[in-house]
């Protein structure tokens, strides 16, 4: 069996993930099977929603009023500081996060509305939204599609109002991209897009201040920072995931297939609690991140997971130990410590079997077994 352990507590320690009386309602509704452990599908600052098996259950600022099934279709959660904004269904259809407030202003209802089918609305792969409100959306392909055509919008008020009428004048996208091969994921950060291909090409575009694209957007050969551009510092590896801060922060990092982890950005631009390995790297370089050896002094392990959150790093290796980086002020890296931030990398003690591991903005999720 496993659980879902996180931190960001007062104590800045690791605990059970949901717990108590919250745990025992959520599974009660899982068809009763308790052994089921849930993912978390969306979190920020202040909401955290949890996926088991069909069914959703929203912590914190958004509750939902009713049961939501059929979650298991469910992909693309993209929101703000307040929780979720919407997601795409598994046949890439919108859904979007409303609320029904009483005459006094307070919430009676929460549930996410799917748009009216309409056969002229295009079906969508991928959906994320920026910190600066900007909207990236990719289309579903052709089973034979060699080329990913991307749309970009200024607001999530202007890709609603072009998604529920695309064919209106004046509505279209604000920026168009195109770029060879099929996405395999798309995310952002608070003003920068990633998108990882198939083929473990991985993609960027949006500010290039504090290192944040990976590569130069000035100069011969390159890439304006506005238009999607290849990471050649990655070029050669088989990129399996990219993780950043969800709409937050200016982190960004990448695991490839062999188990590395290599990193690009800053955290907390021009701090002191900067992330030591970051600190030299140029602007179209990647940082290959070096853990500290195991107590047992054996050789440097393989990665298996990566997080990121606004301005930490979280990692599991292949031996289930997990190593954290970066600030520390409201407890994000479980270490028990008050320190505000960890530039180098730590192992967090007393915890093993970890196998998957999430960040949200200031807080880490991992699962153990």
């Amino acid at each position: 069996m496993t659980s879902t352990i996180a931190a960001g507590q007062d104590d800045h320690t690791f605990k059970p993930f949901p717990s108590g009386h919250e745990y025992d309602l959520f599974y009660r509704s899982q068809d009763k099977h308790p052994d089921r452990v849930p993912e978390i599908f969306h979190a920020t600052w202040s909401t955290t929603l949890l996926r088991c098996g069909k069914h959703l259950m929203s912590l914190g600022h958004q509750m939902w009023a009713d049961e939501l099934k059929g979650g298991e279709g469910l992909h693309s959660p993209f929101g703000d500081t307040d929780g979720l904004l919407g997601c795409l269904s598994g046949e890439g259809r919108m859904l979007y996060y409303s609320q029904w407030r009483n005459e006094k202003g307070m919430v009676r209802s929460s549930k996410l509305e799917r748009e009216r089918d309409d056969e002229e609305r295009p079906l969508l792969s991928h959906v994320t939204r920026a910190g600066n409100g900007r909207v990236v959306v990719t289309f579903k392909q052709t089973p034979n599609a060699k080329l990913t055509h991307v749309a970009e919008f200024a607001s999530l008020e202007d890709f609603r109002r072009w998604h529920k009428d695309p064919a209106a004048e004046g509505k279209y996208p604000a920026v168009h991209h195109m770029v060879g091969g099929r996405p395999k994921q798309l995310i952002a950060n608070a003003a920068n897009f990633v998108m990882l291909m198939e083929g473990g090409e991985v993609y960027t575009w949006g500010d290039p201040r504090f290192r944040t694209l990976a590569r130069p957007t000035t100069g011969e050969g390159s890439v304006p920072a506005s238009q999607a551009g290849f990471v050649e510092a990655l070029g050669g590896l088989k990129i399996e995931k990219v993780a950043c801060g969800a709409g937050h922060g200016w982190l960004s990092a990448a695991l490839s297939e062999d188990g590395a982890v290599y990193l690009w950005g800053t955290s907390l631009p021009g701090g002191e609690a900067e992330i030591r390995c970051l600190k030299e790297a140029a602007a179209g370089e990647v940082v290959l991140v070096e853990l500290p050896a195991a107590e047992d002094g054996a050789e440097p392990e393989d990665v298996l997971d990566v997080g990121v959150g606004t301005n930490h790093v979280a990692l599991v290796t292949a031996s289930g130990r997990l190593c954290v980086v970066g600030v520390n002020k409201n407890g994000q890296l479980g270490l028990g410590s008050e320190q505000t931030s960890f530039p180098d990398w730590t192992e967090v003690t007393g915890m093993s079997k970890v196998q998957r591991v999430f960040c949200a903005p200031k807080a880490t999720f991992m699962h153990t077994g």
